[in-house]
């Protein structure tokens, strides 16, 4: 298992106060080679899909071996399992509490339950793991360490209610999985799998009832603040507003129901 010597950070702390710099300190004062990278700091306070979604659709465009440490953690202090993961050839550490769903779609996984105290700092605060126990760990594994080095093993189990994804009839229906910055809707349906259902066929798409029309290709395709339907660089079907705030023109959010039609 090659290491990149890149660390990647995703967190819900914010860059105002002082925590994500903490973090920082503690895995360079290990490895002060490592190269640290932020993905986001800015993931909506204790929303664990929404960060399980970012570090999804994020963590393939980093080399393998890459160490992703992610850390929004409501239940810090609580039992649950701080844990180290390998899957689809990188590594990850975080809390078990679903921002690691994703890792049980891979062959590869293993999975350990940080247990080697040796490998945090030396006291531990109860409401700052982050900083105690997982940039450690992570800097660690950037070094080399051998992930079964680090705990026990553990069998990582799904913890987030999976979102919806099926066709009924001539109607593939799904949820909205994220919302971005600019309030555009993104759904767990992929542009293969809306490919696959059209078929070159014409699609109606709705969101919760409210009609949103065809697929379109870019935003300037529709007038401003009329909505529109496309795929976004995530690869996902999405909802959006041209000039405009999908989320705050809906009210949607994740599991808000979206079906596509054949037909116009």
């Amino acid at each position: 298992m090659q290491r990149s010597g890149i660390i990647t950070l995703l967190t819900d702390f914010g860059q105002r106060d002082g925590y994500v710099a903490a973090m920082k300190g503690v895995m360079l004062g290990l490895d002060p080679a490592a190269k640290l990278i932020d993905i986001s700091h800015e993931v909506e306070p204790q929303n664990v899909a929404a960060g399980a979604f970012i570090l999804e659709s994020h963590f393939r465009y980093f080399p393998a071996g890459t160490v992703h440490l992610a850390v929004i953690d409501p239940g810090v202090g609580s039992p649950r399992a701080a844990l180290a993961c390998y899957a689809g050839g990188h590594f990850f550490v975080a809390p078990d509490n679903g921002l690691l769903d994703f890792c049980l779609g891979f062959s590869d996984l293993q999975a350990v339950r940080l247990a080697q105290k040796k490998f945090w700092r030396e006291t531990i605060s109860s409401t700052f793991h982050g900083r105690d126990i997982f940039a450690p760990v992570a800097a660690h594994l950037a070094r080399g360490e051998p992930l079964h080095h680090l705990g026990e093993s553990f069998v990582l189990q799904r913890k987030l209610p999976p979102l919806l994804c099926q066709i009924k009839g001539k109607v593939l229906q799904g949820q909205i999985a994220y919302t971005d910055r600019f309030g555009n809707l993104i759904s767990n349906i992929s542009e293969q799998q809306l490919r696959e259902f059209a078929k070159n066929q014409t699609v109606t798409i709705t969101l919760a009832g409210h009609l949103i029309g065809s697929l379109n290709k870019t935003y300037a395709e529709v007038p401003p603040n009329a909505p529109i339907a496309l795929i976004g660089s995530f690869g996902f079907l999405e909802i959006g507003v041209n000039l405009g705030n999908a989320q705050l023109r809906f009210g949607a959010r994740r599991g808000t129901p979206i079906a596509i039609e054949l037909g116009s």
